[in-house]
């Protein structure tokens, strides 16, 4: 038998132009039709509930939280379509106990669950579709586990609420990412570990931790598919309303597809998650690794597509580029031998305060000369450049490289060097943000907001 996703329409939904422009509201009516479109995207898929959560079973839906931020950030779930996933269950099936809960998975550097739940509006959208619990992950117990058939993830500390659950429903949010070409429902399994990211010390020295050690360098996808190894979900249930195109994760733009996307299958439901974004299923790291491991079907034409069909909701996603060289004035980032961690959250980083902060990219190049950002090792590195210059020391691996007595002697002739260890240091993304912005303001820049 065929592996089976289904695609439901929501329809128009009332609130999508404010919440697109910048304002979130919440409208009865547009539960209502997500809540429909719900229904009819895991009948179609897998009959009735009952065939996913037999009767009292303790059920945990785990929704794409990402990290502290407003619903109008896009970045994460809608509040809308939680609140209507929960109705839904609470309504139809014969669980005796239906919980949310997650983690940010950038944890204590970008938020912990309960602001990052509050923040999101998934706390009221819990509430509202009568959660019988909320679980803030990071305030639980974890169970260290084996990671069977993992590639690089051997072993990893679980948050217990998601190894004691019976039945675990994933909800990931339809965008694209940086690092990840998308993120979906197999990475939405990031908020299932505990976070021990580095702090701007590195913490041991090094930086490195037993679960998330590498996780953002060029092995990012073979581990999140390590972290899928771990449970399965049982049901994937993508919020494909308000999708996110362009440079995901952090500073993507919304783009509207009113869909709900559901099956059993994680890795058919991102593939065909994916084609609806324009996105061949082996273009997407993460999804065609879990299909090489047997953990799932990515072939589009064995999956039996039910309700709409792909190319009738079809849309060609901007995709993320983390290339961070030359892209904004005054911020010159060097990285002739720096791997895709640092390298996409450098990106990220300057992508968010030249976006966001409200300063004039140009007065400030004017008033703080170019800001230099070295990650990784540089052959070619004239430690001149960096004279007077203020210098972003980016990660650890510097010191491995050749070049390591050229960085050392461009940091001397630095008139201020700001390091951000670690390995990879995905806080940088926010980081970097606030030391760009704290820079400004010392120099006297007024910010336009």
């Amino acid at each position: 038998m065929e592996t089976r996703v289904a695609i439901a329409r929501t329809g128009d939904l009332k609130g999508n132009a404010r919440f697109m422009g910048g304002e979130y509201v919440r409208y009865d009516e547009d539960v209502a039709k997500i809540k429909a479109a719900v229904k009819q995207a895991v009948e179609l898929a897998v009959g009735s509930i009952d065939n996913v959560i037999k009767p009292g079973q303790k059920v945990l839906v785990k929704p794409n939280l990402a990290f502290q931020a407003p619903p109008t950030s896009f970045a994460v779930v809608d509040p809308r379509t939680l609140e209507a996933v929960l109705l839904y269950l609470k309504e139809e099936s014969k669980a005796g106990e239906i919980a949310v809960g997650d983690n940010p998975s950038l944890g204590k550097h970008v938020g912990r669950a309960r602001p990052a739940m509050a923040q999101s509006g998934l706390q009221e959208a819990a509430e509202r579709g009568k959660a019988d619990r909320i679980i803030y992950f990071d305030e639980t117990e974890t169970v260290h586990v084996k990671v069977p058939g993992g590639r690089y993830l051997k072993e990893a500390d679980v948050w217990a609420p998601f190894l004691d659950a019976d039945v675990v429903i994933n909800v990931p949010k339809m965008k694209v990412h940086l690092a990840k070409t998308v993120t979906l429902g197999i990475a939405n399994w990031q908020g299932i570990l505990r976070n021990d990211h580095p702090s701007e010390d590195g913490v041991d020295g090094k930086g490195l931790h037993t679960n998330q050690q590498g996780q953002h360098r060029n092995d990012i996808d073979p581990k999140v598919v390590d972290e899928y190894r771990i449970r399965k979900a049982d049901l994937t249930i993508v919020d494909a309303v308000i999708g996110m195109e362009g440079q995901g994760p952090h500073t993507g733009t919304p783009i509207e597809m009113n869909l709900i996307i559901a099956g059993t299958d994680t890795v058919a439901v991102d593939a065909v998650t994916g084609a609806c974004m324009g996105f061949e299923p082996k273009e997407v790291p993460s999804t065609r690794i879990a299909y090489h491991d047997g953990l799932g079907e990515m072939r589009l034409d064995h999956i039996d597509v039910v309700g709409t069909p792909i190319e009738k909701v079809r849309k060609h996603f901007l995709r993320a580029n983390g290339n961070p060289v030359g892209v904004w004035p005054g911020l010159d980032v060097l990285t002739q031998q720096t791997c895709p961690g640092c390298y996409v959250n450098i990106r990220g980083a300057i992508d968010n305060f030249a976006m966001h902060s409200g300063f004039d990219l140009g007065e400030y190049k004017a008033k703080l000369d170019d800001i230099v950002f070295i990650a990784g090792g540089q052959p070619d590195l004239d430690p001149e450049y960096c004279r007077d210059k203020v210098v972003f020391l980016v990660g650890d691996c510097w010191e491995y490289f050749p070049s390591a007595p050229k960085i050392r002697e461009a940091l001397g002739l630095a008139r201020k060097v700001i390091t951000r260890a670690g390995c990879t240091p995905v806080y940088v993304f926010a980081q970097i943000n606030q030391d760009l912005i704290d820079l400004g303001t010392e120099a006297g820049i007024l910010a336009h907001v």
